[in-house]
C-alpha cells in the first residue's frame, strides 16, 4: 500500500470513528506500528489530524466543530437505521419539527414522502430535496450559519414563538449523563425553544456521541422524552437513561 493509500484509509477510519486508539486503528488500516506512526505524523503536520497520548483524534472533532458532510460521512449505517425507526413513530396527520442535524436529514427524506404531514425545519439541507416532497414543509427563517447548513439566531427564535409541534425530532453534538450539547449558542436558542413548544420531544443521536458532550449544553434530560439511538448504546448509559425515564428506541 503507497503511502496515499495509507492516508485515505486512516482517514476514512476516522471519518467513521474521529477518535481511536493507536492499537485499533493500526487493525483497521493493517500497517506495521512503525508506519502508523509515521503517517500519522505526516498527517498531523497537514493539519489532518491531532495525536494525543495512546490515541489519535480527526482534527476537525478536537477542533470542536466539524463540517456538516464529514458528520454526514460518520455513522452512515446506523443513522439510517436510526431515521427508519423514528420514521415509524410519526403518526398520521402531525406538525413535525426536524432539526438541522444529518441524522435528522435521513428522517426528514423519509417524512418528505408522506402526504399527511406538515413539516417545520431551520435545515436548509432537507428544504433544497422538499422540490418534489409529498408533504407540506416550512422553513424557519434567520441567519443561515454554513458549517451546520441551518438557519439559526434570534430571528428564528422568535418566528418558532408563534408555532406549536405534535413532535419534535433534535439532534446533538455529544450527550452525556446531565443532557444534550451542541458546539454554538445560536443553534443552542433554536433547539431550546423547539423543545419548549413540542408536545413529544425525541432525540435521534447514534451511540458513539454517549459521553462526548460538546461545548454548550441546550437541555438537560428533563426537556426529552425518548432517544432514538443504535445497538451500540452500552448498558449502563441505557440503565442511567432509564433511571431518568427516557424511553429508548434501539434501532439494529
Amino acid at each position: 500500500m503507497i503511502v496515499q493509500e495509507r492516508h485515505g484509509a486512516i482517514l476514512r477510519v476516522l471519518s467513521r470513528k474521529p477518535r481511536l486508539g493507536l492499537l485499533r486503528l493500526q487493525r483497521e488500516v493493517g500497517v506495521s506500528r512503525s508506519t502508523l506512526r509515521r503517517d500519522l505524523l505526516e498527517l498531523e503536520h497537514l493539519g489532518e489530524v491531532v495525536r494525543l497520548r495512546g490515541s489519535v483524534v480527526q482534527a476537525d472533532f478536537y477542533k470542536g466543530e466539524t463540517t456538516f458532510e464529514r458528520r454526514r460521512g460518520r455513522c452512515v449505517e446506523e443513522k439510517r437505521a436510526i431515521a427508519t425507526l423514528a420514521a415509524g413513530l410519526v403518526e398520521a396527520n402531525a406538525a413535525i419539527y426536524v432539526d438541522a442535524g444529518t441524522t435528522c436529514l435521513e428522517l426528514g427524506r423519509l417524512l418528505l414522502k408522506r402526504p399527511d404531514l406538515r413539516i417545520y425545519t431551520h435545515s436548509i439541507r432537507l428544504v433544497a430535496d422538499s422540490v418534489d416532497a409529498s408533504a407540506s414543509i416550512v422553513c424557519v427563517g434567520g441567519e443561515y450559519r454554513r458549517v451546520s447548513g441551518a438557519v439559526v439566531g434570534g430571528l428564528a427564535a422568535h418566528w418558532l414563538g408563534q408555532l406549536r409541534f405534535d413532535v419534535a425530532f433534535v439532534a446533538a453534538s455529544g450527550v452525556d449523563p446531565e443532557g444534550c450539547t451542541t458546539t454554538e449558542m445560536t443553534e443552542t436558542q433554536v433547539k431550546q425553544e423547539v423543545l419548549r413548544r413540542s408536545a413529544r420531544r425525541i432525540l435521534l443521536a447514534d451511540s458513539q456521541k454517549w459521553n462526548h458532550p460538546s461545548t454548550v449544553r441546550f437541555d438537560d434530560w428533563s426537556k426529552i422524552d425518548e432517544w432514538v439511538t443504535d445497538a451500540g448504546l452500552a448498558a449502563g448509559a441505557r440503565r442511567i437513561l432509564r433511571e431518568k425515564r427516557i424511553r429508548l428506541h434501539i434501532a439494529s
